[in-house]
C-alpha cells in the first residue's frame, strides 16, 4: 500500500511540474536533483513523515459542509467577508471539501480544501513541491519559499499586475491559498491572522 501511495505522489509531482511554468536551467537542475532523491529513495526521512501524515488524514473523516461552513473566517485581519463562501472551484471538483470567499470587496480570494480522507494527497503535494521544487525568479514573477509563524509557505508575486498568491497548509490538515491584489506576497500574510482559522483547529479531530 505504501508502495502504491508513493508512486502516486511520484507522478501528481511529475504532472505538477508539467504544469509549472517554465524557469531557468539551474532551477530546472535543482528540481530534477530533488526528483531522482525521491525517485531512488535519498528522501526517505521526508518520506517517512510525509507517510506517517497521509494515513493520519486518510482516516479523518472531512468536516460537515455546515462545519466548514462556520469555520470558514468572517474576516480576514480587518477584511470582512464579502458574501457566504461557495463550495468546490473549476480546478477541485468537490462538492463539500473545498471552499471559496472573498473579502474586502474582492481584496482577496481565499480557497480551503479540508485533505482529509480521499483529498489527504492535496497536503502531502503541498509539502513534497515546497521540499523538493525550486523556481526561478525573474523581473516580472517572484517566487518566495519562506517559514512564517510556524508555518511554511511558498508564494508568487506578479509584479506587472501587482497580485501575489500565498499558499500554506493549516494544522497539517487544511490547504489554504490566499490571492492578494495590489499587495506583495508579504503584505498578503500581513494582511491576515492566524487566529482567523482557529476555528478550523479546534475541529481537527
Amino acid at each position: 500500500m505504501k508502495n502504491v501511495l508513493k508512486l502516486t505522489l511520484v507522478l501528481l509531482f511529475l504532472v505538477s511540474c508539467k504544469e509549472t511554468p517554465e524557469s531557468s536551467g539551474a532551477a530546472t537542475s535543482k528540481n530534477l536533483d530533488g526528483l531522482m532523491r525521491e525517485v531512488t529513495g535519498k528522501n526517505a526521512d521526508k518520506d517517512a513523515e510525509y507517510a506517517r501524515l497521509m494515513e493520519e488524514l486518510l482516516s479523518k473523516t472531512p468536516l460537515s459542509n455546515n462545519q466548514f461552513l462556520e469555520a470558514f473566517p468572517k474576516k480576514l485581519g480587518s477584511l470582512s467577508l464579502d458574501e457566504t463562501p461557495y463550495n468546490g472551484t473549476k480546478n477541485v471538483d468537490a462538492n463539500t471539501q473545498v471552499m471559496v470567499g472573498k473579502f474586502g470587496n474582492g481584496t482577496i480570494k481565499m480557497e480551503i480544501i479540508d485533505a482529509a480522507g480521499n483529498f489527504a494527497t492535496q497536503a502531502i503535494l503541498f509539502l513534497k513541491n515546497y521540499d523538493l521544487m525550486n523556481l526561478e525568479s525573474d523581473d516580472n514573477t517572484k517566487y518566495s519559499k519562506k517559514e512564517r509563524n510556524g508555518l511554511i509557505t511558498s508564494g508568487v508575486y506578479v509584479t506587472s499586475v501587482n497580485e501575489a498568491v500565498l499558499k500554506f497548509l493549516y494544522d497539517n490538515r487544511f490547504y489554504v491559498k490566499l490571492e492578494g491584489n495590489d499587495m506583495n506576497v508579504d503584505e498578503l500574510w500581513d494582511a491576515i491572522k492566524l487566529d482567523d482559522f482557529k476555528r478550523f483547529k479546534e475541529l481537527n479531530k
